[in-house]
């Protein structure tokens, strides 16, 4: 195997078309352009040493040079860890990812949700901050959450912006999403468990939550109803393509897929929010055709089949209703 050969292929797939390569990999390394230039060429090797720097700058793992081995895989994981940092940290990796993305023209990013896709908790604020408090608090274990009020906790103070530069990168990549009925159910399931466990000061501060959930299937209805991304807050519909399929089947945790072009990477959900992260060409294939069966086996309801996508969509929201009406008379 020419392995020179095979690291150059991964160094272009991994960079936009527009970025000046050589300039970047000179850049990287410490040498002249010319330098660089010959390397991409397969005129000179690269050292050793050079390789694990480009790997480093490019976030390749070295281990994709690995062909004889295709049932070992390598992942990249989010270190987060129970401090006030962490849910910071972990946006911030989603919206490097999602930059990553954006910057090609071709991408497309497949998304079977076995909960709620976390972009869409993102545009409605009540529900994005108790999402973020429930997985810092309960699922992190924070110390500085603990024995505090949903109302009570202090979230730092850039994580409403944050929150916008990651939605607004999710509006212009064209999505694929594939849903069930227990979709939404893992969310009523945390809201419910808040109230009953106490977590919760004001039940105006439940129903606040719930309103915003209804907002999030309404413009998941929406975006099926046109087959393009929804912008609730200024109500306004994006020229960005969107797909639902609604699947009887059962996912089993949230996978993430982007693809453009030949490069793909691959994001598998774990320990409720986390996800870990790989490349694997022989590993993304098994997972493009198990979403693949998936789509072959669920029902398209964008701009399609409007009975199934109505009925769907009504029943999402009636157990938001029924979770308001428990609360209202307990």
């Amino acid at each position: 195997m020419d392995y020179q050969y095979s690291f150059i292929q991964l160094i272009k797939n991994t960079v936009p078309s527009n970025m000046h390569l050589a300039e970047e990999v000179s850049s990287a390394l410490g040498i002249s352009t010319d330098s660089a230039y010959r390397r991409l060429r397969g005129e000179t090797d690269f050292t050793l040493n050079e390789t694990v720097q480009l790997c480093r700058h490019f976030s390749i793992p070295l281990e994709l040079l690995n062909t004889e081995m295709p049932d070992v895989v390598s992942f990249k994981i989010n270190n987060i860890l129970g401090n006030n940092d962490s849910f910071h940290q972990y946006l911030q990796s989603l919206d490097r990812d999602l930059a990553w993305l954006a910057r090609f023209e071709d991408s497309m990013l497949y998304y079977a949700a076995e909960d709620l896709p976390v972009f869409y908790h993102f545009f409605f604020p009540r529900l994005a901050r108790f999402k973020i408090i429930y997985w810092t608090k309960s699922i992190l274990n924070v110390p500085a959450f603990q024995g505090a009020k949903a109302e009570e906790v202090t979230l730092p103070e850039d994580w409403a912006s944050k929150l916008s530069d990651i939605t607004r990168k999710y509006q212009s990549i064209p999505t694929t999403e594939i849903w069930n009925e227990d979709t939404i159910k893992s969310t009523i399931q945390q809201i419910r468990f808040y109230w009953e466990a106490g977590f919760f000061k004001e039940q105006e501060t439940i129903y606040g939550i719930l309103d915003d959930l209804t907002g999030v299937v309404e413009m998941a209805s929406r975006q099926a109803e046109t087959g393009r991304k929804y912008n609730p807050d200024k109500g306004t519909f994006t020229d960005t393509s969107f797909s639902l399929y609604i699947s009887d089947l059962m996912i089993g945790n949230n996978h993430v897929f982007m693809s453009s072009g030949e490069r793909t990477s691959s994001y598998i959900g774990y320990g409720s929010f986390n996800y870990m992260r790989t490349s694997s060409a022989v590993f993304n294939r098994q997972i493009s055709d198990w979403l693949n069966n998936l789509i072959a086996k669920s029902t398209l309801v964008s701009k399609v089949a409007e009975k199934q996508r109505n009925q769907f969509f009504k029943q999402a929201l009636k157990r938001v209703v029924q979770l308001r009406e428990e609360i209202m008379v307990s």
